[in-house]
């Protein structure tokens, strides 16, 4: 058997995404009327974006509605050109468009444009009704000749077995924040965004492993803006945690992560010949010994914990800001506990300058919420945790990325 490939089982996985929800007969027509509709739109270069963008939306079939975008090729391309410049014209002037008439470049560049973008919409939603009510049909027909033969609904992609352990807790992790049917657009975000975060960010890894693999091996963890919560979750998962605790001033945040440590909406649907009982038993997630709530970090009840978490929020508030939250991260810290935090390096080179640009760009974007950007030396940080009386050890927390990411642990003795 082949080796476990997490390259190939993204590609199997997308494709799965990409063909959509079921492939029921108005579904299959609607994906060939979007196909059909865009792919007559001159708008040359976006017509495979918007196709994907609106049947992962929807969870149509884009492979099919590609298909149709097609429609466009050098093939068809001058028949639909001059159809959508006829309709145009007519609809502008209230006649058709008399091509065997003598007319200027600059009435030619002038018209032509105006008439094909008043057209293209009109020819593109006939072209709509006509081939999504042909499909709409021919699928009808064919699902009444061979019912049994022909399901409309589509598997759900599985993980494989022998994918590594890691890969299955995360797996499991992302499965709490989206229902296996039914899932909204946003829910199936997420999820991909949660499995995104966890695979690819370095920082999950070295978290979970740097006090060993042992049960509980990091007690109670508190993870101060914890976004939607799934780090500590991940770390639950694994059993590397005991309890965590995690706070956010992101509400929606907040209430996704409360949901998946709830038990969320399960992992993903087993197998259809198991009965419907053992379906709701198999994919139903347990709760999880965990607490979120919405707060500031500069002004939240802390508490106590024997791992603290400050990842990659530091640099969302100005230097002072800054002292004072680790001071009372510190503070919260147990004797013979930790606290974790990972920060960019402003001192790395252009690794620095990179991680700046990124960091802007998304709060620009509101996708980060924070109010500022203010990165410091990692060193500044290690030099007020050992005056607060912690060992720290720096160590690269960028991975294969092009960022600046140090984590630093600065680990409190034992009374």
């Amino acid at each position: 058997m082949a080796k476990y490939s997490l390259l190939r089982e993204e590609a199997r996985r997308a494709w799965r995404e990409l063909r959509g929800s079921e492939l029921s007969a108005g579904r299959t027509a609607v994906a060939v009327a979007i196909g059909l509709f865009i792919g007559s739109q001159p708008i040359f270069g976006c017509h495979t974006p918007l196709v994907l963008l609106l049947c992962l939306w929807f969870r149509l079939d884009a492979a099919i509605a590609w298909v149709a975008a097609n429609i466009s090729n050098p093939l068809f391309a001058p028949a639909l050109l001059t159809a959508e410049v006829q309709v145009g014209a007519y609809l502008r002037t209230g006649r058709w468009l008399r091509l065997y008439e003598k007319m200027s470049w600059a009435q030619a560049l002038s018209d032509f444009p105006e008439y094909m973008f008043l057209g293209a919409p009109v020819v593109g939603l006939a072209l709509a009704a006509l081939g999504g009510g042909l499909i709409f049909v021919l699928v009808t027909l064919k699902r009444r000749r061979a019912p049994l033969q022909q399901s409309s609904r589509m598997e759900p992609y599985r993980l494989p077995g022998d994918a590594p352990p890691w890969v299955h807790a995360v797996e499991r992790v992302a499965g709490r924040y989206s229902p296996p049917e039914g899932a909204t657009p946003a829910q199936r975000t997420r999820f991909h965004y949660v499995r995104f975060k966890l695979l690819g960010d370095p920082i999950a890894r070295l978290i979970a492993d740097i006090a060993g693999d042992r049960p509980g091996a990091l007690g109670e963890v508190l993870d101060i803006g914890t976004g939607a919560g799934q780090l500590p979750i991940l770390l639950l998962e694994l059993g590397r945690a005991e309890r965590a605790r995690g706070f956010d001033w992101d509400r929606a945040k907040i209430e996704d992560a409360r949901r998946a440590a709830g038990g969320g909406s399960g992992a993903p649907l087993p197998r259809s010949s198991e009965s419907p009982g053992a379906q709701r038993a198999a994919h139903a997630a347990p709760p999880l010994d965990a607490e979120f709530w919405c707060a500031d970090a500069r002004e939240a009840e802390l508490g106590t914990a024997d791992t603290v978490l400050l990842i990659d929020l530091l640099h969302y508030f100005r230097v002072e800001e800054q002292d004072a939250i680790l001071r009372r991260a510190a503070a919260a810290v147990r004797p013979g506990g930790r606290l974790l935090v990972r920060e960019a390096d402003t001192e790395r080179g252009l690794r620095s300058s990179i991680t700046l640009l990124e960091e802007r760009v998304f709060t620009a974007l509101r996708f980060n919420r924070g109010e500022r950007v203010r990165f410091r030396p990692a060193r500044e940080i290690v030099a007020l945790l050992e005056q607060l009386g912690f060992s720290c050890e720096t160590m690269p927390a960028w991975g294969k990325t092009p960022f600046s990411n140090v984590l630093i642990v600065g680990s409190r003795a034992q009374r």
